[in-house]
């Protein structure tokens, strides 16, 4: 492991330098606090970009708030790397919704009363009994550890976004090495000691840091890191983990490629540990950091995970993030402005673009117009002269119309008669006289009590009548049965809708008591003569 000294404030004044800047996407500060010093990275662009190192003192402290100060603008992550921590695997009821939350909630104060940084995390249901809940209850005991570095935070402004401790983040290591299904014991060096974290199913199980006074690439550093792992599995078996005669996996990540030695001495012990060394090339070509980095400080390698995916777990407490819930909603809104901005232009765009094709197509039909008005001229260049001026010619076909629209025909006269002597069969035309306009005159009507035309009709109406001379067909001089045919074929003209009035003008014989009697008895009854009639009919004013 490796400190910076107080030259490493260029860092710092670079950062002062560049505070009017333009933030890139995803920038943020992560911050990696220990016993004896916090590391605080630069994370740009998916990638960590920068590391300092301050130390847990005064002078520390007052570096690390000039630091923030000129990056108030961001949000800061922080990893907290202590012994004073504590992780708890626990079933629970299993539960949604708001009883879920209350549960979870007060479980995490019956066990952790006196710190504020306490978190948990679901990992799945067991797979028998009661299928209950397995969660995870994690807390840093010591709060005390990270005050001094909360109130620098406070006090410098910024937004702080949430607090992690370090062994949450190694699942993500076991995840970009690829055994993050298998059961491994990843063993790492860090600037507070000694990390070993085991990892079953992707998910921390459990964790455990030994200070260490000595570099582990000597031969003393090696003794030790064989016997804390021979410690750290007599713990899995304590809590059931593992079993005795398990083979137990080892994944030592070897930051600045010292520990072949040790990954010799491991697997020389034997007890079924299998152990597999990443070196120095591995983690730059798996991770977003540089060798450098990574030589410089081993909290580089944490601080990348924490870049790459924030845990689920976060310890810290609610009101302490309150600038960056402000922040992540100015975010939010900017983001939300930037998109309705961008649909904004977009839908104008269109709008421009539409307005050029409309534009284009109503030019185009112009022209087409143009031309085809030009050939309208061309072709009445060559038409006749016309006999009348187009007025009068207009006038003309209007008067035509008018005259069409009046003119009357005898079919409906013509139909009305022959529906009723095809009706009646012994009833036989001679004579049928049409007219349209005044009403037909009935002058030679023989009966006082006949019915004359239809009244209501004011002069100079033009109206529809018939004047009918028939004769009774076969007539034998029986008279009485002649009148009775002549009067049924009038009543069937009656029944007509489309007949207004009938008038009986003259029967074979006159009724009339008051006309003189005269006639020849000679006459041949076989010619008609005793039987003809006529009759006046009125039709009703046909709808146009």
């Amino acid at each position: 492991m490796q400190s910076f000294g107080s030259g490493q404030l260029v860092l710092a004044e670079r950062a002062c330098a560049r505070g009017g800047a333009d933030m890139a996407i995803g920038e943020r500060l992560l911050l990696c606090v220990g016993s004896a010093q916090a590391t605080l990275g630069h994370w740009r662009g998916n990638r960590l970009v920068g590391c300092e190192t301050f130390a847990s003192d005064e002078d520390g402290l007052r570096r690390l708030g000039i630091a923030l100060a000129a990056d108030r603008r961001l949000s800061i992550q922080a990893l907290v790397d202590a012994v004073e921590e504590d992780y708890r695997a626990e079933l629970l009821p299993h539960v949604g919704g708001s009883e879920r939350t209350a549960m979870v909630q007060r479980r995490l104060r019956q066990l952790y009363r006196t710190s504020p940084y306490h978190a948990a995390v679901r990992q799945g249901r067991q797979a028998d009994q009661r299928r209950d809940d397995r969660y995870l209850f994690a807390a840093l005991t010591n709060a005390d550890l990270f005050a001094p570095w909360a109130e620098v935070i406070e006090q410098a402004g910024i937004a702080f976004a949430g607090l992690y401790l370090l062994p949450l983040v190694m699942t993500s290591l076991a995840e970009r090495l690829g055994i993050d299904r298998a059961p491994t014991l990843v063993i790492t060096a860090t600037a507070s000691g000694l990390r070993q974290t085991f990892i079953e199913d992707g998910q921390l199980r459990v964790s455990r840091l030994t200070p260490l006074a000595r570099s582990a690439a000597d031969h003393g550093g090696i003794d030790m890191l064989v016997e804390e792992v021979g410690n750290t599995r007599l713990y899995l078996e304590a809590l059931k983990l593992r079993g005795r005669d398990d083979p137990l996996s080892v994944t030592l990540v070897d930051i600045d490629d010292s520990l072949q030695a040790a990954a010799t001495a491991l697997e020389r012990q034997g007890n079924n540990i299998h152990c597999v060394r990443i070196g120095a090339a591995t983690l730059v070509r798996k991770l977003p950091l540089s060798a450098q980095m990574l030589a410089d400080t081993p909290d580089a390698l944490a601080l990348a995970l924490l870049g790459l995916r924030s845990p689920s777990a976060n310890l810290a407490p609610a009101p302490s993030m309150r600038r960056f819930r402000v922040l992540s909603t100015q975010r939010w809104l900017h983001a939300a402005t930037g998109a309705i901005g961008v649909l904004g232009i977009a839908f104008s765009l269109a709008n421009v673009w539409q307005q050029n094709q409309s534009t284009a197509q109503a030019e185009a039909r112009q022209t087409e117009t143009l031309r085809w008005q030009a050939q309208y001229v061309a072709v009445t260049r060559q038409f006749p002269a016309a006999p009348a001026p187009l007025e009068t010619l207009q006038r003309t076909v209007d008067a035509a119309r008018t005259i069409a629209a009046q003119t009357r025909t005898p079919e409906r006269a013509f139909a009305v008669v022959s529906a009723a002597l095809d009706a009646q069969s012994e009833i036989g035309l001679r004579r049928l006289t049409w007219r349209l306009g005044e009403p037909m005159a009935d002058n030679d009507t023989q009966r006082s009590g006949a019915p004359r035309p239809a009244a209501g009709q004011s002069s100079g109406t033009r109206v529809e009548s018939i004047a009918i001379d028939a004769e009774v067909l076969g007539f034998s001089g029986d008279l009485r049965t002649a009148i009775a045919n002549i009067e049924g074929f009038a009543q069937r003209l009656r029944e007509d809708a489309r007949v207004q009035s009938v008038v009986i003008a003259r029967l074979p014989l006159n009724l009339n008591p008051g006309a003189s009697l005269s006639g020849n008895t000679q006459e041949r009854t076989e010619q008609g003569g005793g039987s003809t009639f006529r009759l006046v009919v009125q039709l009703r004013k046909a709808s146009s």
